[in-house]
């Protein structure tokens, strides 16, 4: 793939990161299921990840993903 270029519409091959991220939701890890390129988008990166069964549910439980060694802002995310 070339800079610039949308990531396969089909989803393969799949355009994995070069860092896999981490993901704490409710200050829990959760599991990182997916991280890579969204199919079919030009420089649009996704990332899956399973809410740990010990959140807390709410209105606005705090997520935040860190990779290679930096940590994004704290977003919410409601959980049930």
């Amino acid at each position: 793939m070339l800079p610039g270029e949308a990531a396969p519409a089909s989803g393969n091959p799949l355009v994995l990161t070069n860092v896999q991220p981490t993901v704490t939701i409710g200050g829990q890890p959760a599991r990182v299921l997916f991280s890579g390129m969204a199919p079919g988008f030009v420089g649009l990166w996704q990332i899956n990840a399973e809410v740990p069964q010990n959140v807390t549910p709410g209105p606005a439980v705090p997520l935040v993903i860190t990779a290679g060694g930096v940590s994004s802002n704290t977003v919410t995310i409601a959980v049930e």
